[in-house]
């Protein structure tokens, strides 16, 4: 069994990317696999998500306030206000660029090139590009990509094609994710590796309540929400319905500006993150995903496996894949916020019986699909057809 580095931006906090790697390291071991994490950042004294004991984690940047972590603290303090200790590798285009110095970066590239497992894996298009120019070359080095190549900016995009054709492998969340990166590397073997789901399954009563969740950030669509709900609140106040919005981000005090100024205080509930979000999922009749941007969307599976209805956005890579409408969900006009309104509301007026039924049976085999056992028949398969190639 190969043994498999993955590196990560910050397995101790919360979101999909997170979700799925920690998902996909409990598979590997359970495999038989010898499964190393790498997180640069540390945040808290545990991960977000459980890992199972054989997972080996390991931090770079400590910044939990300890003593211990007065160097890995400073450093980066020092970086926001002179450019002597930006990075020199790291690109330009890296959306935490922010976060790190030419102290941070040291380290990052001394774990890339000083680690000794078989397969190296980067879990974000900055760490797959210092994986494809400084990695070992006796490694395998692989891509996973967690956002659909057309949400790169244009510049990234070329500096992606430039890089990824020294990787090994490139793995794509979805088909469609994968046929666009094959116009682009078409030396480069794709492969698909989605996201998996293990959580348990919820025999619950539904709430009349929306649900939403995900860091508050612009691509993830929020605002949208509020606005979708705002055309619809006398209906919503009317029957008794109320929507929760479970995260947190820099866009957390807009989004609370936004449900003031529109008098929405009595519907629309921003909640904290949780690890007992499937709970909240299989008690809300619907669960609204509104992102501009969605790489896989792991919140519409959650939300098929608790039988709570599935709403996004149309024209837009992750939910498209996994929402067949009509049919294991719903889909809007990419934007259309009337329209995801409406559609929010037709779904809680008029889906009722057979038809709910048979909504809600789609989505199971849908979640069926994606599976931890089907997820690593996919991952497998990337490794033997590698084995074979070498």
């Amino acid at each position: 069994m190969k043994s498999i580095t993955f590196l990560m931006h910050n397995i101790y906090g919360m979101g999909g990317t997170v979700k799925t790697v920690s998902n996909l390291a409990n598979e590997l071991v359970k495999e038989g696999h010898t499964v190393k994490i790498i997180s640069v950042f540390q945040s808290k004294s545990e991960p977000y998500f459980e890992l199972d004991h054989r997972v080996k984690v390991v931090s770079l940047i400590d910044y939990q306030l300890k003593v211990r972590n007065f160097v890995s603290l400073c450093a980066n303090r020092i970086r926001r206000f002179t450019p002597l200790l930006k990075p020199k590798y790291l690109t330009a285009h890296e959306p935490g660029l922010r976060q790190y110095s030419s102290y941070v970066e040291r380290k990052l590239l001394r774990a890339i090139q000083q680690d000794t497992s078989d397969v190296i894996i980067g879990t974000r298009a900055s760490y797959n590009i210092l994986i494809a120019r400084y990695g070992n070359a006796k490694q395998w080095r692989i891509g996973m990509e967690h956002m659909n190549f057309t949400a790169h900016s244009e510049a990234y995009r070329k500096e992606i094609v430039r890089h990824y054709t020294k990787l090994d492998a490139l793995t794509t969340l979805t088909s469609q994710d994968r046929v666009q990166y094959l116009q682009v590397l078409p030396h480069t073997p794709v492969f698909i590796v989605a996201n998996m789901i293990s959580e348990k399954r919820y025999n619950m009563m539904k709430k009349n309540q929306i649900i939403a969740a995900g860091r508050f950030e612009y691509e993830k669509g929020f605002d949208l929400l509020i606005e979708a709900v705002h055309a619809i609140q006398d209906d919503l106040r009317e029957e008794g319905y109320t929507v929760q919005i479970f995260g947190d981000g820099k866009e957390k005090e807009a989004l609370t500006q936004a449900i003031n100024y529109l008098h929405l205080q009595d519907i629309i509930f921003l909640r904290p993150t949780t690890q007992q979000l499937s709970t909240y999922i299989a008690e809300s009749k619907v669960t609204c995903v509104p992102s501009r941007n969605e790489g896989f969307g792991l919140t519409i599976l959650e939300a098929m496996n608790q039988g709570s209805i599935a709403v996004s956005f149309d024209g837009n890579v992750g939910p498209s894949s996994l929402i067949r409408h009509n049919e294991n969900g719903f889909l809007v006009p990419y934007g259309n916020v009337e329209k995801l309104g409406i559609q929010l509301l037709d779904v809680l007026q008029n889906l009722h019986g057979h038809h709910l039924k048979a909504i809600r049976d789609a989505g199971y085999e849908t979640v069926a699909a994606h599976a931890p056992e089907r997820i690593y028949q996919q991952f497998n398969h990337m490794l033997q057809t590698l084995e074979h190639r070498s």
